[in-house]
């Protein structure tokens, strides 16, 4: 029996189907060892969690806004106090540092928290009235119904949460699928959790994301599905929900692009945020820096500096404390990061790995890789014009700031990016400019979201939006009840 051999959470219950197969899960950090299971689940198990939470659906959206509030705020303050297995398993199941795993439970308290301290403001977003000598005219935003979920394994509960919270304040149920890569860490927030929501409430369903995901979206009972994950799935599950003309919120990635403008000072404290904006999760982030384009002036200083400060990161297992930098979550990705690599340096790019392993004897059993810099590198080599999700950074050169957002925008996605000077103005007007639904000035990363403002992507990194006013609305659909009649 391994330390995490979980089940499915249906209708209240921690639940395993008839069949008795499960889907293992793996340590990144040693890939031999099996961490714990999940069921893998079926259609038929899709249909029950879905049954449930239609069962649970009416009640839910009849309880008054304070008290669905209510119950989520006790689920925010279980998340937040939720011991340390919790993290343990996510950093086992998907690799990185424990303090990584403490920061993905932390983040939907931090999320709710927006719209739990102001019940008012919800309120008028969701009922909205207009009454004059004319009559009354009054629009309400109904819950959509059933929303289903499917998180990808890098920031599983995060992700999970920044639709959850919205999701059950609207009104709505929801079930989710997490990834089977890192299933454990959403079932031990889903642990934490459960008690303080009806049953049927929340839901969560295991299993390969061809069956249950693909399940999920088909399903005439979901009225929605909120998706975050790679492009290619994403695009899939996108063309089944259209096809029913339901719902759908996409966030499918970024090939996010940071900016450094020749005024910029290369000292350590901008040299620290590129590291750290790059290398987070071992760059296995979708707002993460992934092409770094700096001004010819600059640019052999930045390389300089930022392999220096690189030096210091120290590669291995999440949970050992002295590590900086775990291992990329699975083999396919790793297989896929090593091949974009490879091919860069066969196209002529210079590839310079930085930093130190924790223990070299243990190296190979994981899929571990120091952090890169990638230079001489050209815009259609795939490290540039994909979202490689690894450790690794190409730096590009360029002359004049309109040649900078050229190449910014020189790919199919559009998620987040980042224009650096000392020039606020400048910045803040080049930044305008950025095809990139969050674009931030002087910063990238995990300091640039504001809970109070959409999160999201254009062109091929999806469309909809979470967190905000508009990350509750996309919950909803507006009914207007009118009785206005002309006054004569």
């Amino acid at each position: 029996m391994n330390a995490f051999d979980l089940q499915m959470y249906i209708d209240g219950q921690w639940y395993d189907p008839a069949r008795t197969e499960r889907i293992p899960v793996h340590n990144p950090a040693r890939t031999a060892q099996v961490v714990g299971s999940v069921p893998d689940g079926r259609a038929e198990d899709v249909d029950r969690a879905l049954a449930a939470a239609q069962r649970a659906q009416r009640d839910w959206a009849g309880l008054p806004l304070a008290e669905r509030a209510t119950h989520l705020a006790q689920a925010a303050a279980r998340l937040a106090s939720i011991d340390e297995s919790g993290p343990r398993a996510l950093t086992q199941e998907m690799g990185k540092i424990l303090a990584e795993s403490v920061m993905d439970f932390q983040s939907p308290p931090w999320v709710w928290s927006y719209y739990l301290d102001d019940l008012d403001g919800v309120e008028r977003l969701l009922t909205e009235r207009l009454s004059d000598e004319a009559g009354d005219l009054e629009v309400r935003r109904r819950p959509v119904g059933v929303v289903g979920a499917i998180v990808p394994w890098n920031w599983p509960i995060a992700l999970l949460g920044v639709k959850l919270g919205p999701a059950l304040l609207a009104g709505n149920t929801v079930v989710a699928v997490p990834s089977p890569f890192a299933p454990l860490g959403v079932l031990k927030a889903i642990e934490a959790i459960g008690d303080a929501l009806p049953p049927g409430v929340v839901n969560v369903v295991t299993g390969a994301g061809e069956r249950v995901g693909a399940a999920l979206a088909a399903h005439p009972d979901v009225a929605m599905v909120a998706f975050t994950g790679g492009p290619e799935a994403g695009r899939s599950v996108a063309q089944t929900v259209a096809a029913r003309l339901r719902r759908g919120v996409f966030e499918l990635g970024g090939n996010d692009a940071a900016v450094l403008l020749d005024d910029v000072t290369v000292d350590d404290a901008l040299v620290r945020q590129l590291a750290t904006g790059f290398s987070m999760t071992s760059g296995q982030v979708c707002f993460a820096i992934k092409r770094l384009y700096v001004h010819e002036s600059l640019f052999a200083d930045v390389v300089a500096k930022l392999g220096d400060a690189l030096q210091e990161t120290v590669v291995g297992d999440g949970l050992d404390p002295e590590v900086t930098m775990g291992p990329l979550a699975n083999e396919r990705q790793y297989k896929r990061f090593r091949a974009m690599l490879a091919d860069a340096e066969a196209g002529g790019a210079t590839v310079r790995v930085f930093g130190r392993k924790r223990d070299a004897a243990s190296w190979d059993q994981g899929y571990f890789h120091l952090p890169a810099l990638v230079t001489d590198v050209r815009s259609d080599e795939r490290i540039v014009a994909e979202e490689q999700f690894g450790p690794a950074l190409p730096i590009i050169p360029f002359c004049t700031d309109e040649e900078a957002v050229a190449l910014a925008n020189g790919t199919d996605y559009g998620l987040t990016a980042s224009i650096w000077s000392a020039d606020r103005s400048r910045a803040w007007e080049l930044a305008g400019q950025i095809d990139a639904g969050v674009t931030a000035v002087n910063m990238h990363g995990f300091t640039s979201f504001d809970a109070r403002a959409p999160f999201g992507g254009v062109k091929g990194s999806g469309y909809g939006r979470e967190m905000g006013k508009d990350g509750l609305l996309e919950f909803t659909w507006a009914q207007q009840l009118n009785d206005r009649h002309s006054v004569q």
